[in-house]
């Protein structure tokens, strides 16, 4: 089979152009980071506690708290938006009812972070007695990150072809093994993508945790989710408003190291995605 002859393609021209472009200045900013923090990252600034002596300070109770966040998020988002895309997909009946839930849950994915920040306050902080805690911020975070898990995982279950329903109820399989065996394995990998963004959303936020109270001031990194909140991005917003350059090299350090984060956090999900497709064939 001969190839069809090369034809110049305007488009794909664009957008070849459009994403080297965004490559370079990803890494221009990356690398503009990198030169800022370089003064200030090492071993001392990943452990030590904030401060108001930018030459002593540190992310370590901040990057604990990020990490104490993303657990309680993952925890409490992913069975509770998993099971309601797994409801509205294979179990709920087409009623308005329905059309309602999905609307509103395709539509709570584009409020604005700071929205869920006063609903959290409200709600978790001061209706709950939480308080301004890691389990309030856990809380409102995962809050914010259902809507992106629901509406992922009901586009990677309707993506599951319908004949491999058709084919496991033809041999007597019930609906849960139908979905347990055949529609969970199948929509695996666009279920993960999709956690990976809503997780990468929330790690990021920082205008939820403002209005809850975040310390931006903590001497001992959180053990339990008890402890007073605390985060990179609010300790990073904290700095970058100090009108000295030492902090602004401070801010740059946790920004770099948020980054990294993330990085690392969509590779390994990326990563398990292809061995999820790899393993699905």
């Amino acid at each position: 089979m001969t190839r069809p002859p090369s034809r110049r393609d305007p488009v794909g021209t664009a957008c070849r152009v459009a994403a080297i472009a965004l490559l370079v200045v990803f890494l221009v900013f990356t690398a503009y980071l990198g030169y800022t923090a370089s003064q200030v990252v090492n071993i001392d600034f990943l452990r030590e506690a904030s401060s108001g002596v930018a030459v002593s300070a540190g992310i370590g109770p901040a990057l604990a708290g990020t990490i104490w966040l993303l657990l309680l998020t993952a925890v409490l988002a992913l069975p509770i938006g998993i099971g309601t895309a797994i409801y509205l997909e294979e179990y709920a009946p087409r009623t308005r009812v329905t059309a309602v839930i999905e609307s509103v849950a395709a539509n709570l994915a584009g409020i604005p972070s700071v929205i869920y920040g006063i609903v959290g306050l409200a709600l978790f902080v001061r209706a709950l007695g939480m308080g301004p805690s890691i389990l309030a911020g856990g809380c409102t975070l995962a809050v914010l990150a259902l809507p992106v898990v629901i509406v992922s995982s009901r586009t990677a279950i309707r993506g599951v072809p319908e004949g491999l329903r058709l084919a496991a109820y033809g041999l007597g399989a019930t609906r849960w093994q139908v979905v347990r065996n055949q529609i969970l394995p199948a929509a695996g990998p666009g279920i993960l993508a999709g956690c990976c963004a809503a997780f990468t959303r929330t790690a990021g936020a920082a205008a939820p945790l403002l209005v809850l109270g975040t310390a931006t001031f903590m001497s001992f990194a959180p053990q339990t989710p008890a402890h007073p909140l605390t985060s990179l991005p609010t300790q990073i917003f904290a700095w970058a408003t100090r009108s000295q350059e030492e902090f602004a090299a401070l801010a740059a350090g946790a920004a770099l190291l948020l980054l990294l984060l993330l990085l690392a956090m969509n590779l390994v999900g990326a990563l398990v995605v292809r061995r999820l497709n790899g393993a699905s064939r």
